[in-house]
C-alpha cells in the first residue's frame, strides 16, 4: 500500500476510533508529512525502513527555530513518535508485509524537565504586585495569577474556561483537559474573592472567563470571542510580572503548575491525588515531583537525627 493511503487511513482511525484531539491531528499531521517528504511521495509502507529513519532523523535536525536555533530534543520526540504510531497501526491493520518494528526508532534520550517552580516568597511577590493603573487589568490578573497556582491549571484549560464553566458558590467546576479526559478543578477561598472581583468589574455578557481590555464596536464583538484572553498574552503577563515584581528566574504559567505539584506534595498530599488534580494519565509523570519532597525529608532526617 502507498504511504499516503496507509496515512489518510490512519488520520480517518485517529479522528474516529481514538477521538484524537485538534492539537494531536495537527502534529502528528506535521510529522507525517515530514515523512512523505523524505520518502517521495509514491513511497510504500515498505519503503520504512531504518535509512529511511535516518533521513528522516536528518531532516528534523536541520529544522530552525523562529530564533535560528535548532529545535530541541523534546521537539524532535514530537515529531519521532507519531512515526512509531502510525506503524503501530499499519502492523495492526495488517496493511503491508516487512513493516518496521516501531520499538526500533529510538526517541532521543532528554534531560530531565525543571520543575522547580517557584518558592512562596517568590509566589507572594507575583500575587501582590501592584501593576499599573488599569483597576480591571489589575484584578483580572491578580485572578489568573491566583488561579493558576491554586488550581494547577494548564494554561489552554484556563483559556477555554466561560464564566458559565466555573461555579464560585462550590469552587469547583469540571473541564476537559488534554487527552479529553474530564477532571474536576478545585478553587481556593482567595481565588474565588479574586475572581469575583474581576468578575464584578466586568460590565459585559461575554462567555469567555477572561477577556483583553480592547473594547470594540459593532457586530465583531457579539459574543466576545475575539475579546477571550489568549495564551500568548496571559504567558506575557505572567513573565512580565515575574520580571517587575523583582524574580529573577523565569516565570510562566507552567511554572505556576509545578508550583501547585510540589507544593501539595510537601504539605502531605499523596502522589495519587495530586496526579488526578493535574490531569496526568500515568502517574510516572507526576513522580518527576517527588525528588522535591525527598529533598524535604532528608532535612528532616538530618535535623532530628544525631550528627
Amino acid at each position: 500500500m502507498k504511504l499516503t493511503e496507509a496515512i489518510e487511513r490512519y488520520f480517518r482511525y485517529l479522528e474516529q476510533i481514538r477521538n484524537a484531539s485538534d492539537n494531536t491531528i495537527r502534529n502528528y499531521k506535521r510529522s507525517l508529512d515530514f515523512l512523505v517528504k523524505t520518502l517521495g511521495e509514491n513511497a510504500k509502507i515498505s519503503d520504512i525502513d531504518l535509512g529511511a529513519i535516518d533521513d528522516f532523523r536528518d531532516r528534523i535536525f536541520s529544522i530552525k527555530t523562529r530564533k535560528d536555533e535548532k529545535i530541541s530534543r523534546r521537539t524532535q520526540n514530537i515529531y519521532l513518535t507519531p512515526v512509531r504510531s502510525f506503524l503501530k497501526f499499519c502492523l495492526k491493520r495488517e496493511l503491508a508485509d516487512n513493516i518496521l518494528a516501531p520499538d526500533k526508532i529510538e526517541l532521543i534520550k532528554i534531560d530531565p524537565s525543571d520543575v522547580s517552580g517557584i518558592n512562596l516568597e517568590e509566589l507572594n511577590l507575583l500575587r501582590n504586585y501592584a501593576g499599573g493603573k488599569n483597576e480591571f487589568i489589575n484584578a483580572r490578573d491578580r485572578a489568573i495569577v491566583e488561579m493558576l497556582f491554586s488550581t494547577g491549571l494548564r494554561i489552554s484549560e484556563m483559556c477555554a474556561l466561560n464564566r458559565e464553566n466555573v461555579n464560585l458558590k462550590t469552587r469547583e467546576f469540571s473541564i476537559i483537559g488534554k487527552g479529553k479526559k474530564v477532571r474536576t478543578v478545585y478553587l481556593t477561598p482567595n481565588s474565588v474573592v479574586l475572581l469575583e472581583k474581576y468578575l464584578n468589574l466586568r460590565t459585559d455578557n461575554f462567555a469567555p472567563l477572561f477577556i483583553n481590555a480592547r473594547e470594540r464596536k459593532g457586530e465583531f464583538e457579539q459574543n466576545g470571542e475575539n475579546r477571550r484572553l489568549s495564551r500568548t498574552s496571559i504567558e506575557i503577563m505572567i513573565r512580565t510580572r515575574g520580571r517587575k515584581c523583582g524574580i529573577t528566574k523565569p516565570v510562566t504559567p507552567h511554572k505556576l503548575r509545578h508550583t501547585f505539584a510540589t507544593t501539595l506534595l510537601k504539605n502531605g498530599a499523596d502522589i495519587r491525588s495530586v496526579q488526578e488534580l493535574l490531569g496526568h494519565a500515568s502517574i510516572s509523570t507526576t513522580q518527576i515531583y517527588t525528588h522535591f519532597v525527598n529533598a524535604d525529608l532528608k532535612r528532616t532526617h538530618d535535623n532530628f537525627l544525631e550528627k
